[in-house]
Parts: structure tokens; sequence; C-alpha cells
């Protein structure tokens, strides 16, 4: 499995297996509901960023076959004034 091979963390994969577990894998469109699912998770636990309280990420998705999109992304601050 590619998360052993390159050490990701399990809990930075969480967003990932809730929202394929709660909807399947729904092609492309998997990539925005984690980011959404990333963003509220990121809310509730008072990240100051989008990303987890990261400010950079990799978003990687894998198609049929071969295929790879790889994206590097920059994490919202998250304003946290009422």
């Amino acid at each position: 499995m590619i998360e052993a091979k390159v050490n990701l963390n399990k809990k930075r994969m969480s967003a990932s297996r809730h929202v394929l577990s709660e909807y399947g894998n729904i092609a492309g469109a998997t990539v925005l509901f984690i980011l959404d699912e990333m963003r509220k998770r990121s809310a509730e636990e008072n990240h100051a960023t989008t990303g987890e309280g990261m400010d950079w990420g990799v978003l990687f998705g894998f198609g049929p076959g071969i295929t790879l999109e790889t994206v590097v992304i920059r994490s919202m601050p998250i304003n946290t004034t009422t």
C-alpha cells in the first residue's frame, strides 16, 4: 500500500478514509469532498489553517491504469474572530 511505502501518518489520512467510507469512490469529486472535510475538521479542532494546521500539502489522485495527478497546495488561514 502506498501509505506504508511513503510512511504517511495514519491521522493525516483520516479525512480521506472518512470520505471514502461515507460516499465511496466518486471519481474526481472525491478530492473536493476530502478538502472540505479537512477544512471542517481544522475549524472544529481550532487549527490555524485549513490544512490541519499545516501551511503546505501534497494532493495525490490515482485513476485507472497508471493515472496519477499530483498537486502541491497551500492552506488558507482560518479566521478565528467572530
